[in-house]
């Protein structure tokens, strides 16, 4: 498994979040044995049981870069618009987000994963995957062998990638969607939960249904 180049494990993780991706992602750091400082959000009411709440967006201005990785606890629920704003905009100010792989997930070696990425709780990725910036492989999803998985990308709980399968940046398999070997997903795609694709995506179209078409309207 490849990691992005100034991965630490010693350094203390900012949660940006307080919702239920937050919740799985909190999770996973304790799974990591990753200290967390604490969590941002607009509000302190939602509480994330064990860890302090810093203060909202504001704080992020008093973290220096180096000082502690961040952690993306924003989910994209189909729209990536938000998580890609906040992740390009904390890389372009120099912040580090590392990528996070829970200790039950099942990775092979040779695996290329950059920063950001989030691999959940028993998700299967198999030799030869390219996974792109801030993108997510969520719980029991299953990539295999080949497949390249752009930035931004979401591949939702239960989906899963056949071989050679490209998933463009910023779009989304939803959950138990089935997608066959050689298929291109293009750019902000959507495939909507429980769809079986076995022919090419175009860039932003939305599909449905056994065998997945395009949805109208």
């Amino acid at each position: 498994m490849t990691h992005q180049a100034g991965d630490t494990a010693e350094r203390d993780v900012v949660l940006i979040g307080a919702g239920g991706h937050a919740h799985v992602v909190a999770d996973m750091l304790a799974a990591l044995g990753r200290p967390v400082r604490g969590f941002i959000a607009p509000t302190g009411s939602t509480v994330i049981e064990g860890i302090d709440w810093l203060g909202t967006d504001d704080v992020l201005a008093e973290i220096l870069p180096g000082t502690a990785d961040l952690a993306m606890g924003v989910g994209s629920a189909g729209d990536v618009s938000l998580r890609r704003r906040m992740f390009d905009g904390l890389h372009w100010a120099g912040h580090l987000l590392p990528a996070l792989v829970h200790p039950a997930a099942a990775i092979s070696g040779g695996v290329s994963i950059a920063p950001g990425v989030q691999v959940m709780l028993g998700a299967c990725v198999q030799a030869g995957v390219e996974i792109g910036c801030n993108a997510i492989i969520n719980t029991g999803a299953i990539v295999d062998h080949d497949c390249r998985i752009g930035d931004h990308a979401h591949v939702a709980p239960g989906a899963v990638l056949c071989g050679d399968v490209t998933v463009g940046d910023g779009a989304h398999v939803g959950a138990g969607a089935r997608v066959i070997q050689g298929v291109s997903i293009g750019e902000d795609a959507l495939v909507a939960a429980g769809a079986v694709v076995v022919s090419d995506v175009a860039p932003g179209a939305r599909v449905a249904g056994v065998p997945a078409k395009e949805m109208r309207g």
